[in-house]
């Protein structure tokens, strides 16, 4: 018979959770304004008997608040079946609600940065804006990732480091806390999101 550990368990909802969450959100966030996609759907989306801010309000609600609730009840008892049929572990569980940052506080904060892009993205392009959101999420991750070689290439090591500068910088409050920057930078994409609602309606 295998063995289960709490902490085995613990850590398969922890990663389970929180990549389904992000796979599934972000899909679902950038199939938001699906009337956007053709030029009639736009028209009749547009002549909607609401304001641009409740209707982008309804939007916002569902991506940032009703899916993710959704979801979290449906693994909730998912993560109840699957304790049940490794070995009766009631122990091991699944605590999205954590007051602490970790596990679940910082995943939370970037679903919110990213759903945030995401939903600027079905709202700017009309044709396959979860593709486009991808390859340019892609193409940017790809010139961060050449500016550190280049600059990993033109380090000189023969001149050492200055490790109290180093620290300084590491362990600065900025550096520390930049999570907590995804929240400002999310309501920055929710405004271009609607900016672009509006512009459309123009």
């Amino acid at each position: 018979m295998d063995v289960y550990y709490n902490d085995m368990v613990f850590s398969l909802h922890e990663y389970l959770f929180v990549l389904s969450l992000y796979i599934s959100g972000f899909i679902f966030t950038g199939s938001s304004f699906i009337r956007f996609r053709s030029k009639q759907g736009t028209i009749d989306y547009l002549m909607i008997p609401a304001s641009n801010s409740e209707k982008f309000s309804s939007e916002v609600l569902l991506t940032t608040l009703v899916y993710p609730s959704f979801f979290l009840l449906s693994y909730w008892l998912f993560s109840v079946i699957v304790n049940g049929v490794l070995n009766n572990i009631s122990q091991a569980f699944f605590m999205p609600f954590s007051f602490n940052i970790a596990p679940y506080g910082l995943d939370y904060m970037v679903y919110f940065f990213i759903q945030a892009i995401f939903l600027f993205g079905a709202a700017s392009f009309q044709r396959a804006p979860l593709m486009k959101l991808i390859l340019w999420a892609l193409l940017i991750a790809a010139v961060i990732a050449l500016i550190f070689y280049v600059a990993w290439l033109n380090f000189d090591y023969s001149k050492g480091t200055d490790e109290l500068a180093m620290n300084k910088i590491f362990y600065s409050s900025l550096v520390y806390n930049w999570h907590f920057l995804t929240i400002p930078v999310g309501l920055v994409f929710w405004l271009l999101a609607f900016l672009k609602l509006k512009e459309k309606e123009a």
